[in-house]
């Protein structure tokens, strides 16, 4: 089932999270419309000079998300170029006042590849974690999807990153015809940087209501496509990922993957989808939120008992039986993210969205808001 628009629904309402309903696992909160970059393809259409969010919205936006989730869940600060905006840190801070942990920094990697202290200081203020553009390794893919070459900006940003003590996940806009071949590379670019990588996600390039400026169609991929192209090129095939608990199972898929001896050991060959199940039980949102906590406090808070022994024990081949092992285990966590276009919006899968973007009006599901909310003004 599909629409072309909200019609016999409230346009007020459709895709819009409200208190005591279902809840997303993740929010985004804008700050800023401008950026430093003009890429050919752009969902919220970002540019050079455009409109900073005062910070008293800011605050609002933060505070609705709060009042729709009763508790904070992890946020990530975006733009256009969030960096771009002097105060960023005083942001980070008004995050943090209000209750959020999980404070993850969405960015082109520009300027605290140029200024790391930059980064060092949004740590100290509570920053916990960079999503950094990333959408391959050779410059032909960045001057396709970027409009230039970013391949030594991403290197200076990784390394800001890692100076700052913090983590990052890759975040890859895979494009038909474009980047889709580089899949494995980008694999092993985050495996040799596995000591600041904690993920990649390789997310569809969708046509929203924004800037898509590349020659053809370049029709988006849709998720079992994505999952098949990974396993491709990967060996980690579409069995090694699970996305029936994030959302909707045509939005999203998670593999957490461990190296041992060289080799790539997916945690979802061992335990299946019953297996995972039983674990997360009643309290599974909050157990995916707690994740986010880090490998050790998610250990001795979940997995230190004979239950999530006995579960453990399943992968032998990558903890040798010894549950502890995972304290002391290398994995990368690699996603798949299958966006909607408009002409693809479904209902069904607007009412699971686990992704949420706080704006003014309201909480919305991110595809709900960026195919029929964002320009709607």
């Amino acid at each position: 089932m599909t629409i072309d628009s909200p019609k016999s629904r409230s346009t007020a309402q459709f895709g819009r999270f409200e208190a005591g309903g279902r809840q997303p696992l993740m929010a985004m909160v804008e700050v800023t419309n401008r950026c430093n970059m003009t890429c050919p393809v752009c969902f919220a259409d970002a540019r050079p000079s455009a409109p900073d969010v005062p910070l008293d919205r800011i605050r609002t936006r933060l505070e609705q998300l709060l009042h729709v989730t009763g508790t904070p869940i992890p946020i990530q600060i975006s733009g256009g170029e969030p960096t771009l905006r002097e105060d960023l840190p005083d942001i980070v801070d008004l995050a943090r006042g209000i209750g959020y942990r999980n404070i993850e920094l969405i960015t082109n990697g520009i300027r605290i590849g140029s200024e790391p202290g930059l980064l060092r200081e949004l740590a100290d203020r509570g920053l916990t974690a960079v999503y950094l553009q990333f959408d391959g390794l050779e410059p032909e893919t960045t001057l396709a999807i970027r409009g230039r070459d970013m391949s030594a900006v991403r290197q200076r940003a990784l390394s800001a990153v890692r100076a700052a003590g913090l983590c990052c996940t890759l975040a890859v806009a895979v494009t038909r015809g474009v980047n889709d071949h580089e899949i494995k590379d980008i694999v092993r670019f985050g495996i040799a940087h596995i000591d600041v990588v904690r993920a990649i996600n390789f997310q569809a390039a969708a046509r929203m209501n924004g800037r898509f400026e590349l020659d053809g169609r370049h029709e988006g991929y849709r998720l079992p496509e994505l999952l098949e192209l990974i396993g491709e090129q990967t060996g980690i095939g579409p069995e090694a990922f699970l996305s029936d608990h994030l959302g909707h199972p045509a939005c999203n898929a998670m593999s957490p993957v461990f190296i041992v001896d060289g080799r790539l050991e997916p945690l979802f060959n061992y335990i299946d989808r019953e297996d995972l199940r039983r674990f997360l039980g009643t309290d599974r949102r909050e157990k995916i939120l707690a994740t986010f906590s880090g490998k050790r406090a998610f250990f001795f808070r979940h997995l230190c008992n004979p239950g999530a022994w006995k579960l453990i024990a399943k992968a032998g081949a990558i903890f040798g039986g010894n549950p502890y092992n995972v304290l002391k285990s290398r994995h990368l966590l690699l996603f798949a993210k299958g966006f909607m276009e408009r002409d693809a919006l479904d209902p069904q899968r607007v009412e699971r969205c686990c992704y949420a973007i706080t704006a003014e009006g309201g909480v919305f599901s991110f595809c709900a808001y960026n195919n029929l909310y964002r320009f709607a003004q």
